[in-house]
């Protein structure tokens, strides 16, 4: 029983990676639209879901110490799956147990590729715009000077298409 609960908490949380993945893209499509509404939303969401992970994955070890316990071992050690897997001496309990493994590790990697993903496409914005602006107000002028002189306060020059102060 105790592992048919762990299988259980381990499809639940590959249908929440699924989930995740699901807003990844939609996140990705928000970055590519320039759409900070639906970014916004998409992150909100991920935050959710992120939250139920947690949860979630509290389940899931509470159920492989159960199993564990169900087995006779009194240790509160957190085993992998696949150390888990050693003690399920049934072909077909085991192999439902590695199946439901391998489908939320092959989930959990490509929510790491769309993470990966999104993360370039965020700096690549965000590099942009900085070069936007200063190609707006330019950059301001880089002086050096010795560290014994005294440095005097001196109004940076601005080459950019605006020039106005407020």
């Amino acid at each position: 029983m105790a592992l048919q609960n762990l299988i259980d908490s381990l499809e639940s949380l590959n249908e929440l990676g699924e989930k995740l993945l699901q807003l990844s893209e939609h996140k990705k499509q928000a970055i590519l639209s320039n759409d900070f509404d639906e970014l916004t939303r998409t992150t909100m969401g991920e935050s959710v879901l992120l939250k139920a992970i947690n949860k979630q994955e509290a389940v899931r070890q509470e159920m492989a110490h159960a199993f564990m316990r169900e087995k006779g071992i009194k240790s509160h050690l957190d085993l992998t799956i696949s150390e888990i897997s050693r003690l399920v001496f049934e072909p077909e309990e085991k192999a439902r147990l590695l199946n439901a493994q391998k489908m939320l590790v092959s989930t959990l990697r490509e929510l790491k590729r769309a993470n990966d993903l999104n993360q370039n496409l965020v700096s690549q914005s965000l590099s942009f715009i900085d070069f936007s602006l200063n190609l707006l107000i330019g950059e301001e002028e880089s002086t050096y000077t010795r560290p014994d002189q005294s440095q005097t306060v001196r109004t940076p020059k601005r080459n950019g298409i605006f020039d106005a102060r407020a």
